[in-house]
């Protein structure tokens, strides 16, 4: 009973509320925060719930008893199940070095949440198992497994309420990361998030895509890397929300290659906090001056200059394939370290 409980019920069950999360709901644009874990495994999972309890229903000769029975107990045992999943799900989608770890934790703790509560309802069940144990206490067994369940669940929705508050409401917790080429998966998911947005009404979709494969394909970021690009990846709450890169081009003369934040982010000194983080960096290595490019019809131009950034010349980069690259270089010069903005 305890093996068939945990493999053949609990497990098959969470692992087909997982295929739904992970290759459906896991792959939504909204899916942008961590608590969407929680909320979309919430969702299907009460519509999994739901079907079950019509089976059951209808399989009874009692059955608003049944429906009553299964509304105060089988309906929140199955939401603590999702609610532990989703929580792996929505940390494993912004952890990309740990994702499959934490993916496998989340379907391998529901499950076992899951066949605990399961296995006392089923023995209860067994004449066998009735001659040693009342079934008063195997009732009690199930629910509190359930008590448990629900408690960690309100620990787990409350860690990511919070993830979600410095996310979008109150002050962000912003950290700094140096990347290597063990992140070149992450920055490359931070990309294609993030540049269609930015572009979409500067370049044509074609370009996009072009310059996407041709600045971010793993090959081109590891050559990035082999070619002394330091990579920065800017973390609000412990959830990733955008990168830079910069390398010295020319003595005591730097270059921003890359600065992207993601645009549900922007507006909140997260640029500005990676770019103060960056002069830093260079003006600690002897750097006179840092530059960067533009497209000219770019609005993050006058971002760049509330910072101290000035024009110094226009150009048009041939990038092949036909496409141009339009943009103004900017520099600022870095002749005060320590007061650098």
């Amino acid at each position: 009973i305890v093996l068939n409980t945990y493999i053949l019920v609990a497990l098959v069950e969470e692992l087909s509320k997982f295929l739904v999360l992970r290759y459906y709901c896991y792959t939504r644009k909204s899916f942008d925060e961590p608590l969407d874990g929680i909320v979309y495994s919430i969702m299907v999972s009460m519509g999994f719930a739901t079907f079950e309890n019509i089976g059951y229903v209808y399989r009874s000769s009692n059955g608003l008893p049944v429906a009553l029975a299964r509304m105060v107990t089988t309906v929140p045992a199955h939401a603590t199940f999702a609610i532990i999943m989703g929580y792996f799900i929505g940390k494993a989608k912004f952890d990309i070095s740990n994702r499959k770890k934490l993916l496998l934790t989340g379907v391998a703790l529901a499950a076992f949440i899951h066949g605990t509560y399961d296995t006392f309802l089923f023995l209860n069940e067994s004449d066998f198992i009735h001659r040693y144990v009342s079934g008063g206490l195997l009732i009690l067994g199930a629910v509190v497994s359930l008590y448990i369940a629900i408690q960690y669940s309100i620990r787990l929705v409350r860690l990511h309420r919070l993830t979600s508050k410095h996310l979008f409401q109150s002050a962000p917790m912003l950290a700094i990361r140096h990347a290597s080429s063990a992140d070149i998966n992450l920055i490359r998911e931070l990309s294609l998030q993030i540049w269609p947005n930015t572009y979409a009404t500067i370049l044509t979709k074609e370009q996009i895509d072009y310059m996407l494969n041709m600045m971010y394909s793993e090959a081109s970021l590891s050559k990035q890397f082999n070619e002394d690009h330091q990579f920065i990846i800017v973390y609000n709450a412990g959830v990733p929300v955008g990168f830079a890169s910069y390398s010295e081009t020319e003595k005591g003369i730097y270059k921003l290659h890359k600065i992207y934040i993601l645009s549900i982010h922007q507006g909140r000194g997260t640029g500005r906090f990676l770019i103060e983080h960056v002069l830093n960096e260079v003006a600690s290595k002897g750097a006179t001056a840092i530059q960067l490019n533009v497209n000219r019809n770019n609005m993050a131009k006058s971002f760049y200059e509330k910072l101290g950034f000035e024009v110094i010349r226009e150009e048009d980069l041939d990038i092949g394939n036909g496409f141009f690259m339009n943009d103004y270089v900017m520099e600022k010069k870095l002749t005060i370290p320590g007061n650098l903005l």
